[in-house]
């Protein structure tokens, strides 16, 4: 496993362990029934949005390193062919 799949794992499980402590907090706090959906309707709402904004971050970035790959690739392929003026790029 290379470091980028574990940081995302561990981010993955730290992000969720929080949501069930956040989640058993709210549920076991003394507070009214009322108050205490409100409360969770708030956080779910913002997490929401956050997820929302870590879905398209990680799209982009993805977009990016797509793009990236190909430009790196085809610099390779046109070096080999003997086509391009331009080293390839160090990986």
């Amino acid at each position: 496993m290379n470091d980028r799949n574990a940081y995302s794992i561990w981010t993955l499980s730290f992000l969720a362990g929080g949501l069930a402590g956040a989640t058993a907090a709210l549920l076991l706090a003394p507070r009214s029934g009322r108050d205490t959906r409100n409360a969770m309707r708030r956080t779910l709402n913002e997490t929401d949005a956050s997820m929302r904004r870590l879905k398209h971050d990680v799209i982009r970035s993805g977009e990016n390193l797509r793009d990236e790959a190909t430009r790196r690739v085809g610099a390779a392929a046109a070096a080999l062919a003997g086509n391009g003026s331009e080293a390839p790029a160090s990986v």
